[in-house]
């Protein structure tokens, strides 16, 4: 049963509560949330709740316990409030915590079946845009309880641009020359890739004339003067890092160090592999799983370079700076040169495919400015998210 709550120009929409175990009824939830508004609250959210309740003939037998309502911070994102029996004098009260889900399964400490539980029920409302309220109580003598959700969906009807309210905020992220070099090495890795197959796999060879042209030379050509090129580039990125604008380009973007990064690491990497990066930790720059694996792309690269340019050496070993790849060569033999050259390029077309995946996915579901950020530089970010690294 969706109630629906027309305030002006927003209109609130709110469906029935999700009990987080069955001991709970989606009446309780939706009382305990209703209740857990500040008393004489005009708020939008707030008049919605008591809507619905009144919508579902929900009875709210509880009463706030004067000057208790604390209202909700950016360390603590949700509000709590004391309430007890409204037809019981000798009735204990008892505390009600509502607001952010991750933040009430965290303070209820969740158990993994819990929460998946839970999260599962409210997938049909999240597609729709549906937010979720979260409810916990704490009771004398027992710890918090997670009770349930409440799914709301809340939009503004902007009628003029004159009345539009500004809910994203502008941070410039990317620097032009560090855009210019990413799409330069996008281009460079997409034309070794194509003459790095041509040249294992040797197909090409069948095509045009086999007498007289001089096809393998000049594609091994382009490959050497693409390979060059990437050189340059890598330089050039590496010298960006001291002199970038602002912390999201400097090295510290390249390592997380802190105790909470680790701790988005493994959360990001978890809802990557469940498909729910919504609910990731946010991050204006990389995220932590960005940070290694770019740390990674960097590594990568550098092997590619030595073993490429060892390969190269056979043809000029006299040349003083392809002799000192020449070692590489004697040291593994060529053949595994090669093969480490070759397991190399296919990395980056793996690579490839999963960042333009997650890159889609960023911009179009998340909806954070993930891919328009590296043709503009900045990201329109929705005011009220909390980043980790703002």
């Amino acid at each position: 049963m969706k109630t629906i709550l027309i305030d002006n120009d927003l209109t609130l929409a709110v469906e029935d509560a999700i009990p987080a175990t069955p001991a709970n009824t989606p009446q309780e939830v939706l009382a305990l949330a209703v209740c857990a508004s500040p008393d004489g609250s005009a708020d939008p959210g707030d008049l919605a709740l008591l809507h619905a309740a009144k919508e579902r003939n929900v009875a709210l037998p509880y009463a706030q316990q004067k000057d208790s309502w604390q209202a909700p911070s950016r360390e603590r994102p949700y509000s709590t409030v004391m309430l007890k029996a409204a037809d019981r004098e000798d009735a204990a009260p008892f505390m009600v915590a509502r607001g952010s889900l991750r933040a009430l399964e965290k303070l209820c400490e969740a158990g993994h079946q819990e929460r998946e539980n839970i999260r599962k029920a409210f997938e049909e409302y999240s597609s729709s845009g549906f937010e979720p309220v979260a409810v916990a109580v704490h009771r004398p003598g027992a710890p918090w309880q997670l009770l349930g959700v409440v799914p709301m969906h809340a939009m503004r009807d902007v009628r003029s641009l004159s009345k539009a309210k500004a809910n994203f905020r502008y941070f410039h992220v990317w620097d032009w020359p560090l855009r210019v070099l990413h799409w330069t090495w996008v281009f460079c890795i997409i034309g070794l890739a194509a003459t790095g197959i041509c040249i294992a796999e040797g197909w090409f060879l069948k095509m045009g004339d086999l007498h007289g042209a001089f096809q393998f030379g000049t594609l091994r050509f382009v490959h050497y003067a693409l390979g060059w090129t990437l050189v340059v580039v890598m330089m050039l990125r590496f010298s960006c890092f001291f002199m970038a604008s602002n912390k999201y380009q400097s090295f510290r973007a390249l390592f997380p160090v802190s105790r909470q990064q680790w701790k988005d690491l493994f959360a990001t990497a978890w809802d990557y592999v469940c498909a729910r990066s919504a609910l990731a930790p946010r991050y204006i720059g990389h995220n932590p799983l960005q940070q290694w694996t770019y740390t990674g792309v960097y590594v990568l690269f550098t092997t590619m370079v030595v073993t490429g340019l060892a390969l190269y050496a056979l043809y000029e070993p006299r040349h003083w700076f392809y002799h000192l790849f020449m070692p590489l060569n004697d040291l593994i033999g060529i053949p595994y040169v090669r093969l480490v050259h070759l397991i190399g390029m296919w990395c980056f077309i793996i690579f490839a495919m999963i960042h333009v995946y997650l890159s889609i996915l960023s911009g179009n579901v998340d909806r954070d400015g993930t891919i328009s950020s590296m043709f503009s530089g900045g990201r329109w970010l929705r005011k009220g998210v909390k980043f980790r690294d703002e």
